[in-house]
């Protein structure tokens, strides 16, 4: 599929409410390109609601440090052309999980928003493992240093330990901009055999979430099959 056919399949197959979508899939950052996904989100009213991109940092020498921030502000434009309201950052690897270097990812980040060029735009990492962020001590951290400007892009399934996505969500919640909802090994229903998404229903009902639900499926079965029956169990169950 190329994004087009992507953004149809999320209208016409899942029947989805707004599409995220991913960098790597961008053909290119011309106006001409982006007007043409801003119209075909529009004809399928599909609304693009986040663009998720990776501001990589591949070092942490000052040119290093000043490309990443580059990168983001090139996405960050793509995304308020396309009338996106979030903007998802994955800054992944074990070597960020150096104080300094995560703190210095954190400072970063929030230098490029505190710009402010885009106040409609929320920024928000991905928890990953290994990651920028992985726990709720690093929320916590990145909301202290960012002032609150950074949001938290909330992977549910991003855990060794699966059972540890349960007390992660219910405490990071708050300041989540988008819940992604993984899903890894599904039942006919759609349901997932290893998170427990009636027991995930009560945490967002308690914390009393109001954002989009973006379905996330980890798996080497096709996605075209198997995330229609996703986004219909999600339906009924939300």
């Amino acid at each position: 599929m190329d994004i087009f056919k992507w953004m149809e399949h999320c209208k016409n197959d899942c029947l989805l409410d707004g599409a995220e979508i991913w960098n790597n899939h961008f053909e290119s950052l011309d106006e001409s390109y982006l007007q043409k996904i801003k119209e075909k989100a529009a004809e399928l009213n599909l609304p693009v609601y986040s663009v998720a991109t990776k501001c990589v940092f591949g070092g942490f020498s000052d040119d290093e440090i000043n490309a990443a921030k580059s990168t983001m502000r090139d996405w960050l434009k793509a995304t308020d052309y396309l009338g996106a309201s979030i903007m998802r950052i994955s800054v992944g690897g074990e070597r960020l999980r150096d104080a300094e270097r995560q703190i210095k990812v954190f400072d970063s980040i929030t230098e490029v928003i505190c710009e402010g060029e885009y106040p409609e735009i929320t920024v928000g990492i991905e928890n990953q493992e290994p990651g920028v962020v992985q726990n709720v001590a690093d929320v916590k951290k990145m909301k202290e240093i960012s002032d609150g400007k950074l949001k938290v892009i909330l992977d549910n399934g991003s855990f060794l330990d699966k059972e540890d996505s349960y007390a992660f969500l219910e405490e990071a919640l708050p300041d989540a901009a988008v819940v992604h909802a993984k899903f890894f090994d599904i039942r006919e229903d759609g349901s997932d055999k290893i998170l427990d998404y009636e027991k995930i229903k009560m945490i967002l009902q308690k914390k009393c979430y109001d954002g989009y639900i973006s379905i996330e499926y980890d798996s080497n079965e096709p996605a075209a099959r198997d995330v229609p029956k996703i986004a219909s169990y999600l339906r009924k169950l939300l």
